[in-house]
């Protein structure tokens, strides 16, 4: 077929992904939206929503329609279809403002985070105070505490407590408010990642469509931090934000190569590492990859580090010491779609310290591999910080689909291969998992015994860990690949 009607169906793809998302929000299901205390900017769709069957059923076909047009969209653009970017950003504009102004979807953290909020006005530390102890104060945000996480207090950076303390000051006693507010600042940080990754992609037309078919239109992504309001958007925004610093610094040298980069780019590149780990800490791993791509420059690296250390010294020495702590005993327990948690079939699972070590060191073990067989971008420090951060997201304990905010910005920017197919199933599998995304509100039903004790919970870890080893082992067969051409080219020289 011509690469026009994939595009087509690329882009009908997403709009009819998108509006599904949209009416599930007007529907107000109360397995897929959390419990508010307020209708919000848009009224309710007369009727009453529809069972939780159904709403699971349109999610998951809401899902794989829109993975579907963003597959359709990646072969369309290597059978020369070239549509105008401008067009492609403003869909995204239009499918981010429909979500941002729709209820809250897929997940309760936006109402931790407006508790986590209305403790840093209060002048409570989210980080120490959990929301089960704050209910008991009987504020009107607190009480609406979801249970999922009641007991846990914010594992998330002082830079991420003040965007919500931001919000909570500006909704006040309303819950509601607050969230519009914390899905204001999403959207808006998530349009700021597209028009950073569009000065990226420049000069190249097939760069600047990828950018939008897997950021700016992945209908994926959308859900996941547009629809679910969740903090990595903010973070994602620093860590492209530096990426864009260094390159602009490394393109104004004579070399182009890390060693002749602009050092005062270098230490901003540094300080917005740091102001992403301030948000969410992994998200300084983004920040190993730079260090990699600099390891041949040592002023490079110490600008780069003057800049990095300071930031983080202040928001996690000074501000929030106890986050630290607060994110470690989160990641001593797996989630239940983790592959970790297929080791419960083999009599147990690891937990504590034991499964940090574990997990590091296969992250270590999958980083070298990355480091050697992903695909080398125009970039210096495209392959290590993709390489680099995509091994966490394939081994930590803890894992969710809004974490792939961290890789699909580099992968957007990444040479076209079959990583992109591999990426888009994972983040398929782990958003389908997710739905309808409320668990505990899905009533006594069968339908709750099936996603919490059925074979969901058994699929969904075996696929994201069939889908991890077919990474490595196609990255694995990519680098001896490159190293026998390279032995060939020694051999005839």
């Amino acid at each position: 077929m011509d690469g026009r009607v994939f595009g087509t169906l690329a882009l009908t793809g997403t709009t009819v992904s998108v509006s599904v998302m949209a009416l599930i929000g007007l529907w107000r299901p109360p397995a897929a939206v959390p419990r508010l205390d307020g209708p919000g900017p848009l009224p309710a769709l007369p009727g009453g929503p529809p069972s939780d069957l159904a709403v699971t059923v349109l999610l998951w076909a809401a899902m794989v329609i829109g993975a579907a047009g963003i597959g359709c969209g990646l072969v369309a653009v290597r059978r020369g279809w070239r549509p105008r970017p401008g067009r492609l950003l403003a869909g995204g504009v239009l499918a981010v403002s429909v979500l941002v102004v729709a209820p809250p979807m897929g997940s309760t953290d936006p109402m931790d985070y407006a508790v986590y909020g209305r403790m840093a006005v209060l002048g409570h530390d989210p980080n120490v105070l959990t929301p089960a102890r704050f209910r008991l104060t009987g504020d009107p945000v607190g009480l609406l505490a979801p249970p999922e996480w009641a007991n846990i207090p914010s594992v998330y950076g002082p830079l991420a407590t003040a965007t919500q303390w931001a919000a909570s000051r500006l909704g006040g006693t309303s819950a509601v408010l607050t969230v519009l507010w914390l899905k204001v600042w999403n959207g808006l940080a998530f349009l700021a990642v597209a028009l950073a990754l569009t000065r990226l992609a420049r000069p190249s037309p097939d760069r600047l469509i990828r950018v939008h078919l897997l950021w700016t239109l992945n209908p994926m992504m959308l859900w996941a931090l547009i629809g679910g309001a969740h903090v990595d958007a903010l973070a994602a925004l620093f860590s492209v934000a530096a990426l864009l610093s260094l390159t602009r610094g490394v393109s104004r040298t004579r070399g182009g190569s890390p060693s002749g980069t602009r050092h005062e780019s270098t230490v901003w590149a540094g300080v917005l590492v740091g102001a992403a780990g301030a948000v969410k800490a992994p998200y300084v791993l983004v920040g190993a990859g730079v260090v990699w791509a600099l390891r041949r420059s040592p002023r490079g690296l110490t600008k780069f580090a003057l800049g990095l250390i300071p930031v983080l010294v202040v928001a996690y020495v000074v501000l929030a010491p106890e986050a630290i702590a607060a994110a470690l005993r989160r990641g001593r327990q797996p989630s239940w779609n983790t592959p970790w948690e297929l080791l419960a079939l083999l009599g147990g699972r690891p937990g504590g310290m034991l499964l940090v070590a574990g997990s590091v060191a296969l992250a270590g073990g999958a980083a070298l591999v990355l480091l050697r067989g992903l695909p080398e971008g125009s970039e210096p420090w495209l392959r290590p910080a993709m390489a680099i951060s995509l091994a966490w997201v394939l081994t930590t304990p803890v894992y969710y689909p809004w974490y792939e905010a961290l890789i699909f910005p580099m992968l957007a920017l990444a040479p076209a291969s079959r990583l992109d197919w591999v990426q888009l199933a994972r983040m398929l599998v782990a958003t389908g998992g997710g739905l309808p995304g409320i668990v505990f509100r899905l009533g006594d039903s069968w339908l709750r015994s099936a996603v919490t004790n059925g074979p969901l919970s058994y699929v969904v870890p075996s696929a994201l860990l069939i889908l991890a080893v077919a990474l490595l082992t196609g990255a694995y067969l990519r680098s001896r690949r490159s190293t026998d051409i390279q032995d060939r080219i020694l051999v005839f020289t």
